[in-house]
This record gives C-alpha cells, sequence and structure tokens, in this order.
C-alpha cells in the first residue's frame, strides 16, 4: 500500500512540476524550490532492500544499451551523477550506455545540490546473456579461488571458452565434459592480488563474455560434506533410487554439490522424478546418462534451474541400471 501510494505521489509531482501548477501542503515534502532543500530522486523507482541487499533496477539483455532518465528536485540546483560497480559513467539526468557484459551490476544515482547536500538511490542492474553464449553457474564452490590452484568453473556452453581473465591476468582453460555438468578447468594467476574480480571468458574467434564476479582469497573455506543417505541400494531401470525424492528439495539449495557414491558396471544420473536430468531437464536420449565402471563418485552442481526442476516435476531421484549407491552427500 505504502509503494503504491509514494508511486501515485511521484506521478503526480512530476506533472505538476511539467505544468507549473501551484503545489498544496501535500506536495509539499516532495517539490524543493531552492537549492536550500534537500534533493530528492523521485523517478526511477527503486524497490526495497531485501536481506542486506537492493532489489533489481532493471533487467536488460547483453546486447542492449542501458538507457534511463532521472528526475530530481530541487532541478535547478542539482546535479546528477550514474556510478555502476562505484565506478562513475555519466553525469546528467539522462544515460546512454553500452552494452555491458552478462552478470549483475550495481547501480547507483547520486544526487548533489550546489549546497553540498546529497542523496542517492541504489539498485541491481542485470544483464542477461544470449541464446548460445557461455554462461557460468552461480556456484559458491567455484567462485572463491586462491592464486595457484587449479580452479573450476561450471556452466553451459563452456565447450566455446579457451581463455579466462580475471582482472588483468589471463589462463588458459580447458573444457571437460561431465555429463549436462560440464566445467573449464583453469590456473589461478599466482601473482593475482587477493580481493573480488569481474571476470570475462574469450572463446577461439576472439568474442568476450561476461562471466560476472570471483574472489580471490588467501584460502579456501573449510569443505564440509554433509551426508544425507548411506547404505546400499541396487539401481535397475525397475528400481530408481527414490528414498530421497521428496526431501531433496528441502536438503539442498541451489550451489550445492550433491555427491552420489556407486560402484558397478552400468549407467546412470541424477533426475526428477519425471526421469529428466536435473541439470538440463532433458529426457531420454538426450539425458546423457553417466557409464559407470568400478567405484566412482557422480557430482552434480545444482543450479536455480535444478531447484525449479525439482519443485514442478515431484522431486530428485537417481535412475539407471547396473550399479549400486552406497551414499549421498552434499556439499
Amino acid at each position: 500500500m505504502k509503494k503504491t501510494l509514494y508511486k501515485l505521489i511521484t506521478a503526480i509531482v512530476v506533472l505538476s512540476m511539467g505544468m507549473l501548477c501551484s503545489c498544496s501542503e501535500d506536495n509539499e515534502g516532495f517539490i524543493t524550490a531552492t537549492e536550500d532543500d534537500f534533493p530528492q530522486i523521485l523517478l526511477p523507482w527503486f524497490g526495497d532492500w531485501e536481506n542486506g541487499e537492493p532489489a533489481v533496477y532493471k533487467t536488460i539483455s547483453r546486447d542492449a544499451e542501458l538507457i534511463d532518465s532521472t528526475v530530481v528536485t530541487p532541478a535547478l540546483y542539482t546535479t546528477v551523477e550514474w556510478f555502476i560497480d562505484d565506478e562513475k559513467v555519466c553525469e546528467g539526468t539522462k544515460i546512454q550506455l553500452a552494452p555491458l557484459y552478462a552478470g549483475e551490476y550495481i547501480l547507483k544515482i547520486v544526487a548533489t545540490t550546489t549546497k553540498g547536500k546529497q542523496t542517492s538511490r541504489m539498485g541491481k542492474l542485470v544483464v542477461l546473456p544470449l541464446d548460445g553464449d557461455p554462461t557460468p553457474t552461480d556456484a559458491a564452490s567455484d567462485r572463491l579461488v586462491v592464486p595457484g590452484m587449479q580452479a573450476k568453473l561450471h556452466g553451459t556452453n563452456m565447450d566455446k571458452v579457451v581463455k579466462i581473465t580475471i582482472g588483468n591476468k589471463e589462463a588458459a582453460a580447458t573444457f571437460v565434459s561431465n555429463n549436462g555438468n560440464d566445467y573449464i578447468e583453469y590456473t589461478v594467476p599466482s601473482d593475482l592480488a587477493l580481493g573480488t574480480y569481474r571476470i570475462t571468458l574469450t572463446d577461439s574467434d576472439g568474442n568476450v563474455y561476461g562471466g560476472d564476479k570471483i574472489e580471490v582469497s588467501d584460502e579456501l573455506p573449510v569443505s564440509e560434506e554433509t551426508t544425507l543417505w548411506e547404505g546400499s541400494f541396487d539401481v535397475t531401470w525397475d528400481t530408481p533410487f527414490t528414498a530421497l525424492q521428496t526431501q531433496f528439495k528441502d536438503l539442498v539449495q541451489s550451489g550445492d554439490i550433491v555427491r552420489a557414491y556407486v560402484t558397478g558396471e552400468g549407467q546412470g544420473t541424477m533426475t526428477t522424478a519425471w526421469w529428466n536430468n536435473i541439470l538440463t531437464g532433458k529426457a531420454d536420449p538426450e539425458r546423457g546418462d553417466i557409464m559407470i565402471s568400478g567405484s566412482m563418485v557422480l557430482e552434480f552442481t545444482l543450479t536455480d534451474y535444478s531447484m525449479e526442476l525439482m519443485n514442478e516435476q515431484d522431486g530428485a531421484i537417481f535412475v539407471g541400471d547396473g550399479y549400486t549407491i552406497t551414499k549421498i552427500t552434499k556439499e
């Protein structure tokens, strides 16, 4: 109700300013006319923060310009600056910015009066990749690295990537196909300073794609692998593993790594209860079963899409034939 009222009042204010109408006492809190008044950003609208983070301000594709404008008061005595990730990119009430790499950015508008009074608004700018772009997941285990370590970056269309750039440091990338849980491997440059970096991915033709952010730390967090189930279960085409079917969506979340410890001679994978791959959503014959020989650990890095599939398709199971599950864990 408060948001609706605020939007209505804002609209009335903007119309009143454009028509040079006199203001009633009800509008005096929003319209200021002198350089001594405190500045206000009336448009664009920014949502309320949640869990300590700003709301999404705008979503665009990576081939689109960022075009917007702002309404501030007192208009005659206020300058406006636009920042993306704390870097000033524009000054004035209008912005037209060349396309950005795919990823999530923080956009901030700062309004300052001639008397030095200042206010700001902040929101997330989400830039989406195009179909076919290499698109990393946001798995936490991929986003924290240490200089000199062998690191992984999971995602879709990662087979196109030949190089990853962190800051101004480059590293060669090797693609690893993993039955729908594909990733690239690379060595984090050993002389990389600690901090948070926006990364880019380069294909063999020299095209560059956004990879969002990665944190370079001096140590990795202690890995905590939690056992979800332990025992012995023989998986066949007639008897899939369903012991955690309905619980999975409550036990795991996006970014978790689910591991199945198996032994045998056969094939199988983690799917929804509808037998569709938990990572890709694809059904047989494109499901991508993993060939099992001897003792192995099947690993699945869950994504937001995985969680959607679990909720829409009655949970998660393990299907296939010719192998035994002895333990299932998450990290």
